[in-house]
């Protein structure tokens, strides 16, 4: 009897430990890859086939002021394709960060065009508290909404034509020890173009 109420205490440990865990993922792409980014990782849905419900938080690098007109076309382009590749069930968010951070759009249905396109023609204004660190902010924000019956992923759509100043020390000395690798690794993915045009020249 003791070896049993053993076994199920360490089991409930375990499973509160895992739970504790949030497995969010990271990708990262490049602005005018974006389209082509949702096609090979959101496939259409259909009423025969099931898949999972996504909780995506776009992470977009954006200028001091606000994003050019191609900019906002490749951005809205790109939204309307993946509110016909998800379900009503699926959540997005965007959040920005290097010209100025913040969360631009709140949680809400991908099928929410006239919501999703405000924000993205109007990404300052839309955010009503800015902050230090988008990176940062967006993982906190990830973490807050996470959804362990959904794939959580934050979405790094990185803007070559913005100069990238991330600041790395702030984002490894302000986040929880769990979400510094993800802190660091996107960071890292973040400035991996300009490293590499360094190292050419």
């Amino acid at each position: 009897m003791k070896s049993f109420i053993t076994f199920i205490l360490t089991a409930f440990v375990a499973t509160m430990c895992m739970a504790q865990e949030k497995n969010i993922e990271t990708k990262s792409v490049s602005l005018e890859n974006l389209i082509t980014f949702i096609v090979e990782n959101y496939s259409i849905t259909s009423d025969e086939t099931e898949s999972d419900l996504q909780n995506i938080s776009f992470l977009i690098q954006v200028p001091e002021t606000n994003l050019s007109v191609e900019d906002k076309v490749i951005l809205k382009q790109a939204f309307k394709l993946l509110s016909n590749r998800l379900t009503e069930d699926d959540l997005i968010s965007i959040i920005t960060y290097s010209g100025f951070s913040g969360v631009a759009l709140k949680q809400t249905k991908p099928q929410d065009l006239k919501k999703v396109m405000h924000a993205v023609n109007n990404l300052k204004s839309s955010i009503k508290e800015f902050h230090l660190d988008g990176i940062e902010l967006a993982y906190e924000y990830a973490n807050e909404n996470f959804d362990e019956e959904t794939i959580n992923t934050v979405v790094m759509i990185r803007n070559p034509n913005i100069s990238s100043e991330v600041d790395i020390s702030a984002s490894l000395t302000a986040q929880p020890q769990k979400k510094k690798n993800n802190a660091v690794l996107i960071t890292a993915i973040s400035l991996l173009p300009e490293l590499l045009a360094i190292i050419k020249n």
